[in-house]
């Protein structure tokens, strides 16, 4: 049987955008025919073990356009692993569930929903995610442009290895007319094999105007009708009115330091909302409490704790 800090991390969201998963749920069973690989896998997942209820979620992200009940258990699944006190399964689930929410497995973008899980798996040191939140915020896809956010962004994925965050850092110091700094910046993506480097370091050296900003299409993935499958049905009795041990007031306090962490896109109103609670989620799967038996993993919920934690400097 799971522990019991594993049950009351099920108060979650279901879905970014959608309505808290009721406490004390378990996402849905396999469907009908499931084979015994994916049952098993169910079991293990279902006792507590991290790794399976990973990997059941990415068994469910595999299955590409079948039914809106496989992406919702994997998106269930991936939220039960982001609780786990590993740090790497919590960065993978993170990472997923960005993907997801951004658009992947053919749900519909909602690329709001999936800053907080960028944020999460990057704090844990996900490159990917890393240059995907300079990329939301250089490109302003559904969220305000930010070259200073994109920059530092960027910086920390071109630091952890991924050479095409140089060459969006070189675009930015182009798009700033600091032309040199450009240079140096394509070429030393250049050097590394970035062909699209190598011609806009070309371009500058022959004095070429700056290209125009465009997208490179991180959530612009198809969403043809025939295969965009619809967001779950909300779950009734959404909370709204944060825990008395918080009040209004704490819970506004909670939504600010979670906004200039870059968790919470939207206002401080002291309201508990699925944006909310989605942020306070992905916040403390980032940063955790030190585990042991008395701790609970993450569970979205506004607590005084946490507060306290956010009030820090």
């Amino acid at each position: 049987m799971p522990h019991l800090p594993y049950i009351c991390a099920l108060a979650i969201l279901f879905l970014a955008g959608a309505a808290l998963a009721a406490p004390g749920t378990m996402p849905e069973r396999p469907p009908a025919g499931a084979d015994a690989a994916l049952l098993a896998l169910d079991a293990q997942a279902r006792a507590g073990d991290a790794q399976a209820r990973l990997d059941l979620a990415d068994a469910y992200g595999d299955i590409p356009f079948d039914r809106p009940a496989d992406v919702a258990r994997a998106s269930a699944w991936y939220r039960l692993a982001a609780a786990t006190p590993d740090p790497a399964i919590r960065r993978q689930a993170c990472a997923a569930l960005g993907a997801l929410e951004a658009g992947g497995m053919g749900w519909p973008e909602n690329v709001p929903a999936a800053l907080p899980w960028y944020r999460c798996a990057a704090d844990l040191g996900d490159i990917q995610s890393q240059f995907n939140l300079g990329l939301l915020y250089d490109e302003g896809v559904d969220v305000p442009a930010d070259a200073a956010r994109a920059k530092a962004w960027y910086r920390r994925a071109a630091e952890g290895g991924l050479v095409l965050a140089l060459e969006r850092l070189g675009a930015l110091a182009e798009r700033a007319h600091d032309r040199d700094v450009a240079a140096r910046l394509y070429g030393e993506a250049a050097a590394k094999g970035d062909l699209a480097a190598a011609q806009a370091l070309a371009r500058l050296e022959r004095g070429g105007p700056s290209p125009q900003v465009v997208g490179i299409g991180l959530a612009a993935q198809s969403q043809d009708p025939a295969t965009v499958k619809p967001p779950p049905k909300p779950v009734p009795g959404q909370p709204r009115t944060p825990p008395a041990a918080v009040g209004a007031d704490g819970l506004r306090l909670i939504q600010q330091r979670l906004r200039d962490l870059g968790y919470l896109l939207g206002p401080a109103d002291g309201r508990l909302g699925a944006r909310t609670a989605n942020a306070i989620l992905a916040y403390e799967a980032a940063h955790p409490v030190i585990w042991d038996e008395t701790a609970p993993p993450p569970d979205g919920w506004p607590s005084r704790d946490l507060l306290a934690r956010l009030s820090r400097p």
